[in-house]
Formats: C-alpha cells, sequence, structure tokens
C-alpha cells in the first residue's frame, strides 16, 4: 500500500491551461476578423466591359468604371470611341442615351440592344468584371 501511494503521488494530471495568458493576443484578433468579414463591399476600383464579335453597328466594346445615373461610360465603334451618360441602372441593365443613339445592356446575358432613331438591333457580347 505504501508503494501505491507513493505511485500515486507521483501520477501528474492534466492541468487547467492559463487562458488569461492567451486573451491579449486573442480578443484583438477576434475583434479584426469580424470587422475585415464586414468588409466585403469594400473596393477601390469595379469595372464591367462588355467586348462585342463583330456586327453591323461596328460595336467593339462598353466599359464600365461608374455604376450610377449620371456617370459616364466609355462606348468603343470601330471608327470611334464615345462618352455617354448613364441614364438608367439597376442590378439588371443600364440604359446610355447620346447622340441619337440608345443603348441597353442586359447585365445577365450580356446582350445589348443598340438603337438609332427607329432601327434598333441586338448584339451578344461578351461579359467580364473586375475588381480591386
Amino acid at each position: 500500500m505504501p508503494l501505491m501511494n507513493q505511485m500515486m503521488g507521483k501520477i501528474r494530471t492534466m492541468q487547467k491551461p492559463d487562458t488569461r495568458h492567451h486573451l491579449p493576443f486573442t480578443a484583438p484578433l477576434i475583434v479584426a476578423a469580424c470587422l475585415l468579414a464586414g468588409c466585403y463591399e469594400l473596393t477601390r476600383f469595379k469595372q464591367e466591359r462588355y467586348e462585342c464579335a463583330f456586327n453591323q453597328q461596328g460595336l467593339v466594346e462598353i466599359d464600365f468604371r461608374e455604376f450610377e445615373v449620371g456617370g459616364e461610360t466609355t462606348v468603343i465603334f470601330r471608327d470611334e470611341t464615345v462618352m455617354m451618360p448613364i441614364i438608367q441602372a439597376s442590378d439588371e441593365s443600364f440604359s446610355l442615351a447620346g447622340d441619337g443613339l440608345i443603348i441597353r445592356v442586359d447585365r445577365s446575358s450580356g446582350t445589348v440592344r443598340i438603337t438609332r432613331g427607329t432601327r434598333y438591333r441586338n448584339v451578344k457580347c461578351v461579359k467580364s468584371k473586375f475588381k480591386i
């Protein structure tokens, strides 16, 4: 029995870790993670580009860097580059207008409708998005 008591005295047990030691490092880390998780829309630059295949209207590309009504958008044709104001903007589409030309862009399909006077053409374009 005395041998058992000696062995029992030497048996080591698991001790609870001292959490107070880790608290000064863990708390700021958790706060920083929560703040960064809420910054999904924190971007410096956004661009949405529609590159079009050969078409009768001569439309090559539409480059959106502004997404609000009143913003300017670059529209590139084969023979000229035009800055057009955005007259309507939503998650589904954009509308641009200027100099007898109306351009409607379907943001989900990439289809662009070009209207000059009473004639219109649908042009299939490829959409690419870029964000920093």
